[in-house]
């Protein structure tokens, strides 16, 4: 009785690569950074401009109570006084 062992023939295993790469670490934190960076900037700006607002509407309203008090002779030294605060 001849016992005969039948080796199967090597399997290639077919891998498929996906079209999509998941982003590295680096690439997300460097993305965040980015992110948070312009974030910062568009503040800071937003910031100025409402400060700026602020600040002028504080000295034409400061100057106007001059005016009323009677500080100015004439409504030139009142324009000129205005001028100062960025507003006409």
């Amino acid at each position: 009785m001849s016992i005969l062992l039948h080796v199967p023939a090597p399997v290639k295993k077919l891998v498929t690569k996906s079209k999509y790469v998941e982003p590295t670490t680096t690439s997300t934190i460097l993305l965040i950074s980015v992110a948070l960076f312009i974030a910062f900037i568009f503040m800071v700006n937003i910031g100025v401009l409402l400060s700026e607002n602020i600040m002028n509407s504080a000295c034409r309203d400061k100057i106007v109570g001059f005016e009323e008090r009677g500080m100015y002779t004439n409504s030139g030294e009142f324009k000129l006084a205005l001028s100062y605060c960025g507003t006409s």
